[in-house]
């Protein structure tokens, strides 16, 4: 594997890179290894564990049409490390045949060796490496997966994205949208029970629903996503993501979206 400077990556991979590395939530990603338990558990609880960050910096590339096609990338057991492993990265495959790989939360592997490894102490974030042949399971810090497996993702596969570009935080519609489950006489009719299922695993997973008129099958563009109203004033304080939103100073309220 090779590391790759930003500088030499494609175009649209650079303004992805710069559009996410704006976010608040990053900070604390590229802080380590100075950071604080709680501000590790309230990353974690707020959805952006590695595996979430990656899916959200997946969408990222999309929205910037990246040329290639990107890949959420899962290691499993690192040969290497023990403590390397259920890790999250994203791979691209550009048009050439180049594979590119992006892990914005790699610096989490200061702490894999004691005394620490000098090359531990100051990853980058994001770090970026091109893997020598396609689908390798290797991972320049915590060396080879056993188990390495890979999604590939695409805009239809995503129900959006609640996060506000600017700081990170989820966004919450500043009303009900004109069909909103919550409100009285079923305007989406949905068969008897539904909604109820909708909420349970929604607070199951500590996190929301997402406004079904904010939807991409909408045409609503990714990244303009909000979480539903009825949602948030019936079952916020139930829900352990809309918990910590509110404890990290969210959410940004945006307007529903009109239909014509």
């Amino acid at each position: 594997m090779t590391r790759v400077e930003l500088q030499r990556l494609p175009r649209s991979v650079r303004a992805a890179i710069e559009k996410f590395e704006s976010l608040l939530a990053i900070g604390i990603w590229r802080d380590f290894p100075h950071v604080t338990q709680g501000e590790l558990r309230l990353t974690f609880e707020a959805g952006w564990d590695p595996e979430s960050v990656s899916r959200a910096f997946a969408r990222t590339l999309l929205e910037h049409q990246v040329d290639g096609e990107v890949f959420l990338t899962y290691g499993d057991e690192s040969a290497r490390h023990s403590a390397g492993g259920d890790h999250w990265w994203v791979r691209i495959m550009l048009p050439d045949q180049r594979e590119l790989n992006i892990d914005w939360t790699a610096r989490q592997f200061y702490n894999l060796e004691q005394p620490h490894s000098p090359q531990h102490q100051d990853l980058p974030c994001p770090l970026v490496w091109q893997s020598d042949q396609p689908g390798e399971s290797v991972h320049p810090i915590t060396g080879t997966y056993l188990l390495l497996r890979t999604e590939r993702v695409g805009i239809e596969d995503s129900c959006g994205d609640v996060r506000d570009s600017r700081t990170g935080l989820p966004r919450v519609l500043s009303s009900k949208c004109r069909t909103c489950i919550f409100r009285p006489g079923n305007p989406m009719h949905l068969e008897d029970g539904y909604r109820d299922r909708m909420v349970h695993e929604a607070l199951a997973r500590g996190s929301w629903i997402v406004c079904h008129d904010t939807l991409p099958a909408t045409g609503a563009p990714i990244g303009t996503q909000a979480i539903c109203r009825g949602f948030w004033d019936a079952h916020g304080p139930d829900s352990l993501g809309c918990r910590v939103t509110a404890a990290l100073g969210g959410p940004i309220y945006a307007p529903p979206p009109h239909r014509g």
